[in-house]
């Protein structure tokens, strides 16, 4: 049997306060989690987790009593605050991103309820000196980004309505501003940001329900160091008519893009019209010509200028899918997909009923374009859902079509699915939401939020993080990783040296 169409299964639940019922640690909300992207095969996979004052560095584990190896606990406002002074208001992390220093040495970027953004060194344990803060945005900060292709380029969004990028380059310490993002794009606070895989692109989202596309300047590194960082007036593809909310996560999916926004409960996954991120040229951004200003750049008018869509690339946008996420009125709920080369791509939500939602995409590609998305218990077969033409392009489109059970975490009888499969239509409508695979609802705790959720570069591990305190770990393959399933060559970027991270290091709670 294919174990690459096992969905993870929760391994365990770990609370910050643990036992001792710590008001100060079971209270803090957890808002980010991320796998440390540059960890060679083999090797058991390290994440950071920020929420409060603390970012907290673990190592997944594979033993009987235990998820988790703490290596490392920060409490940034005691331990590493800016300049050594105490913060003025309590700090409440919401963004971490792991870099890497020139030496191998891991480092995590991490920032909430301030304008600044801190550099740590997991393996010393303290603020990294060659940088100290990232000062400019004039607002708080909601989100960071770091660079696929260069771990030293950092982008940042903030309540002050810009997208600024950074260099952690030791020798643009002076001024490590290199690019600011801002104009005609947002008129209200940004809550999201995502890199192309390319870098040579950033999705950028918020509370005017806007979602915007910004060109990356190509010599973006030469600005950092000087007092004259690039400026992006105009973003390359903008629209407010995605969604009717909050827009609290934006996602790559190749050249496609998942978004999701408060309250609607669904997340969508859409494409921009004529947008291919393989072409070398990049045409210029469009402007409102209400909103033109004298400009030596060459811009596109777009020929419907009242349109709540603008695309440098001529046409607008096309819904292809949306899948159902239940009770998420709060914004701060953001999902997370797996999508590595030889494996299925699996997408990942929560929601404000400790409920874990898991929706596998190869699953989907593979069950063609029939009418139903739902499985009767025992059948052996797909689910309906996306046609080989709506997915960009995948890496793992050479996978087995060998397919597992679906296993739920909810047993439902076979009278109540087929009673209930005609609401499920797979691709027939791209306004009708596919309900997940597998749902896992999170045990012994009163509901709380699921706030992200990050996975290990192999598929093994997947952690959400949310309110209470509370880390869940999932897993699958207890056997180990299988083999990747690709004809093509894998090339996986690794960066020489390897992360400098010590067992030795190990603190424990209770």
């Amino acid at each position: 049997m294919d174990t690459n169409w096992d969905l993870p299964s929760l391994r365990g639940t770990i609370r910050l306060g643990g036992q001792t019922k710590s008001a100060s640690l079971n209270s803090i909300q957890c808002y980010d989690v991320k796998f440390y992207p540059y960890t060679p095969p083999g090797v058991d996979p390290v994440f950071a987790v920020c929420g409060g004052s603390f970012t907290i560095i673990c190592r997944c584990v594979l033993e009987k009593n235990s998820a988790i190896e703490i290596l490392r606990w920060f409490d940034n406002d005691q331990d590493n605050a800016p300049n050594g002074k105490p913060p003025k208001q309590p700090i409440k992390h919401n963004s971490v991103v792991w870099s890497q220093a020139e030496n191998g040495d891991p480092l995590v970027c991490v920032t909430g309820n301030v304008s600044q953004i801190m550099v740590l060194n997991v393996r010393t344990g303290k603020i990294v000196q060659a940088i100290q803060t990232l000062i400019g945005h004039g607002d708080d900060i909601n989100d960071l980004a770091i660079s696929p292709i260069d771990p030293t380029i950092l982008a940042s969004c903030s309540v002050d309505y810009s997208v600024r990028i950074w260099s952690l380059d030791p020798k643009h310490q002076e001024r490590p501003l290199a690019a600011i993002c801002y104009g005609q794009g947002h008129k209200d606070q940004i809550l999201t940001l995502a890199y192309h895989r390319k870098g040579r692109f950033i999705l950028s989202a918020g509370m005017d329900t806007k979602i915007n596309l910004w060109a990356v300047p190509t010599n973006v590194k030469e600005h950092a160091g000087t007092d004259k960082p690039a400026i992006v007036h105009y973003p390359h593809f903008s629209t407010t008519e995605i969604h009717t909310d909050f827009v609290d996560c934006v996602q790559w999916y190749n050249d496609l893009i998942l978004s999701h926004a408060c309250r609607e409960d669904k997340i969508i996954l859409w494409r921009i019209e004529g947008f291919h991120s393989e072409r070398s040229e990049i045409p210029p951004p469009p402007i409102p010509t209400s909103g033109a200003v004298y400009s030596t750049t060459p811009v596109t008018i777009p020929a419907n200028s009242i349109s709540d869509t603008r695309s440098a690339w001529g046409g607008r946008f096309q819904r292809l899918l949306q899948f159902e996420l239940p009770y998420t009125n709060q914004f701060y709920i953001r999902f997370s997909i797996f999508h590595e080369l030889g494996r299925h791509p699996i997408l990942v939500a929560g929601n404000e009923k400790s409920k874990t939602f898991f929706w596998d995409l190869q699953r989907l590609e593979e069950a063609g374009t029939g009418d139903d998305v739902s499985l009767s218990e025992g059948t052996k077969g797909f689910p309906s859902g996306v046609p080989r033409h709506v997915r960009e392009d995948s890496s793992t489109s050479n996978a087995s079509s060998a397919i597992s059970a679906i296993s739920s975490t909810v047993t439902k009888t076979k009278q109540k699915i087929a009673k209930e499969q005609p609401r499920d239509r797979g691709i027939c409508d791209p306004f009708r939401s596919i309900r997940a695979h597998k749902i896992v609802e999170i045990p012994k705790y009163n509901a709380f939020p699921l706030r992200h959720f990050s996975w290990s570069r192999d598929g093994q591990w997947c952690v959400g993080v949310g309110d209470c305190g509370l880390i869940n770990v999932f897993n699958r393959w207890e056997k180990g990783v299988p083999p990747i399933s690709t004809d093509g060559e894998i090339n996986i970027p690794i960066r020489q040296k390897e992360p400098r991270i010590s067992k030795s290091m190990t603190l424990c709670f209770t």
